[in-house]
């Protein structure tokens, strides 16, 4: 009987922490102009990342638990690193300013899972990293990586405060 009850309330409180995950991660679905008034959700098909095109992303920013969504953004996140293993949710999103900026967005399934994750982020993101073109966020098992191919440094600088408020909104300490 004990390792019933035992086995229902593990159960229960892993739902409970992948809900509190995705909650948090719904929390950072910004519209383009709440980052900054520059900054435009382009249409899904004028999306340069082809990989989401081809199963069917339908919306732009996306947060989702399905594995074809999550094998396609931890890929492109990782620049082909990650698979989606110990993924339990993601979030695309692309912006434009007369460049792109793109946020990826995690929810490991397990401490380790996020150790790996967040090593394979920062290691595939260490040059964008050192030139002020990508940011790499984690609190416990979420990670958020912020990229971009050269909007201006006012333009960077605001998404960055933006999405740094909401973190802090959100409980993420970092």
């Amino acid at each position: 009987m004990k390792k019933l009850i035992s086995a229902a309330l593990i159960a229960s409180v892993t739902l409970l922490l992948g809900a509190c995950a995705g909650t948090k991660l719904d929390r950072l679905l910004f519209k383009g102009p709440e980052l900054h008034p520059a900054l435009s959700a382009p249409s899904q098909t004028k999306t340069p990342r082809h990989e989401l095109a081809q199963i069917g992303v339908t919306q732009n920013p996306q947060h989702s638990t399905a594995p074809a969504f999550i094998k396609a953004v931890a890929r492109l996140a990782s620049r082909g690193q990650l698979t989606g293993q110990g993924i339990h949710s993601a979030l695309y999103a692309h912006y434009y300013a007369d460049h792109n900026l793109e946020l990826y967005g995690f929810a490991a399934e397990s401490g380790s899972d996020a150790d790996r994750i967040e090593q394979a982020l920062r290691l595939s993101w260490a040059e964008d990293i050192s030139l002020e073109r990508a940011r790499v966020y984690r609190d416990d098992r979420l990670l958020l990586v912020i990229w971009t191919d050269g909007i201006t440094a006012e333009v960077w600088q605001a998404v960055n405060s933006k999405v740094a408020e909401r973190l802090i909104a959100t409980g993420w300490p970092k």
